[in-house]
């Protein structure tokens, strides 16, 4: 219970809420506008605002990185299967092939790299994983006649399963390298798309360059920040200084002889034009309205519902999607991307409300048109 307790509050204090926050600022920025001028205030305020926004940004990274792991264990196997053909997929593996299911005869993932064809073994496991798996697959490499393996697990290899693949075929995946092979696939994504750092960086100088601007016209207009009873001080001053000034003589204008006032003639009254009917306007269609979801882990949108669709464009982690339906087995979802792409990616690159996943439609593969 007290172990409990404990990882429930660590969490709760690596989070961070913006709006909590804000408050925080605009309690003490609504003491500081007491005393500083309005300028000076709204300047205050949007640095404030600004160092709100960029520490929520990285402390949700470094959240969404904790995670990886344990959203890989909140996947079924044969989820988890499909996440690591994703993965070896955006690697720039080929002929990347998911065979899992009964039969398999310890072959879920077959692919090829380098010219060489390998079969990997997938396990999701909290548990270290013990020698006779990798005594297993070194038999299915055999009757495989493929020339390599992989033994792809979310937790470590026990000292004598590393003994036992030592001097094999066979590469071992903990998930210390798993994370590691996310991390790469991430960093070849961003490498393929350049426009993601320029909007970042876009990001970065649009807020500095806001705020230095700011700060310009408070201190062009608004003058060095004093407080209000100071510039009441030097105002009643300058106004004491003045009232105190002789006055001087008042200057009367010789009015002008007055002159006789036309009178008026009468205006003719205009006839009334007849105004015209108004034209009906037509009543706008509504524009439907779809559910969203947060990308999790960047991935292809392809034009079918699998691994071997025609890959139309991608979608990139922390954006927004639009949701339009999912497949018949659930493991698919059709989306529209920020960049109007629509199309179908794999359900763990989302981040989905059981309840919106739920209530999504159907789409089979002749219907996907209808979606829009």
């Amino acid at each position: 219970m007290t172990r409990r307790s404990s990882a429930r509050s660590r969490a709760v204090s690596e989070e961070f809420d913006p709006i909590s926050g804000l408050l925080a600022i605009g309690v003490i920025l609504g003491s500081l506008s007491l005393s500083l001028p309005f300028l000076w205030t709204l300047t205050v305020m949007v640095a404030g605002m600004t160092i709100v926004f960029f520490i929520n940004r990285w402390l949700r990274e470094q959240r969404l990185q904790r995670l990886r792991r344990q959203q890989l264990l909140d996947l079924s196997p044969s989820e988890f299967e499909q996440r690591v053909a994703l993965l070896l997929e955006d690697l720039g593996w080929k002929q990347v092939t998911v065979r899992g299911g009964s039969g398999d005869r310890g072959v879920d993932i077959t692919a090829e790299r380098d010219g060489l064809r390998f079969i990997i073994q997938c396990k999701r496991y909290t548990k270290p994983v013990g020698p006779n798996y990798v005594r297993d697959l070194v038999g299915a490499l055999q009757i495989q006649q493929a020339d390599r393996a992989i033994l792809v697990a979310t937790s470590a290899f026990t000292r004598q399963s590393q003994l036992e693949a030592r001097g094999q075929r066979v590469e071992l995946w903990d998930d210390r390298i798993l994370l590691q092979r996310i991390d790469e696939a991430e960093r070849l994504r961003a490498a393929q798309q350049p426009r993601r750092s320029q909007e970042s960086t876009l990001l970065y100088a649009g807020a500095l360059g806001l705020n230095l601007v700011l700060a310009g016209f408070a201190l062009l207009f608004g003058g060095l920040p004093i407080s209000h009873a100071e510039a009441q001080i030097e105002q009643a001053s300058f106004l004491g200084v003045t009232a105190n000034a002789p006055a001087s003589n008042p200057i009367v204008a010789e009015a002008a002889p007055a002159t006789a006032t036309p009178r008026p003639t009468a205006t003719p009254r205009p006839t009334r034009t007849p105004q015209p009917a108004a034209t009906p306007q037509p009543t706008p269609t509504p524009t439907p309205i779809y559910p969203t979801a947060t990308v999790f882990n960047g991935g292809n949108v392809r034009a079918e519902p699998t691994l071997k669709g025609t890959v139309l464009d991608q979608i990139h982690a922390y954006e927004t999607v639009f949701l339009l339906g999912r497949s018949a087995d659930g493991v698919w979802i059709r989306i529209i991307n920020p960049r109007q792409q629509e199309g179908w990616v794999h359900r763990t690159l989302l981040t989905l409300d059981p309840a919106i996943e739920a209530a999504l439609p159907v789409i089979t593969p002749e219907r996907q048109g209808a979606g829009r």
